[in-house]
């Protein structure tokens, strides 16, 4: 194992990890990885999330984001077809049907 590999693992064993190896000294779930601080991160996906691209995703694709059924999911890609590209995650709520409820609900699944 290599010496920063065993800082880390001692460190997470002792409940944190020390601010001088530049990672990040929050709780981890299980089978997450530490990640430095300074990392530049996009997009998120774990094994248990990942993010749909509002801009890139077809229906099919933005139907797997759990709120969104395929009538919301194409309404969504009719709505960037008539208007362009989508420019916060938050404009996805100018789409009809789609109120403050259900975006505070999908919001976390979507990305630009």
């Amino acid at each position: 194992m290599k010496a920063c590999a065993w800082f880390v693992a001692v460190g997470l064993a002792l409940g944190g990890v020390a601010p001088s190896l530049g990672l990040a000294a929050v709780p981890m779930a299980t089978g997450d990885t530490p990640v430095a601080a300074n990392a530049d991160v996009t997009v998120a996906k774990t094994a248990n999330t990942s993010q749909v691209s509002l801009n890139n995703a077809s229906a099919t694709s933005l139907a797997t984001v759990k709120g969104l059924g395929p009538n919301k999911a194409q309404a969504i890609v009719n709505y960037r077809q008539q208007h362009g590209n989508f420019t916060s995650v938050a404009d996805v709520a100018k789409v009809p049907g789609i109120g403050p409820k259900l975006l505070a609900k999908i919001e976390p699944s979507l990305t630009l």
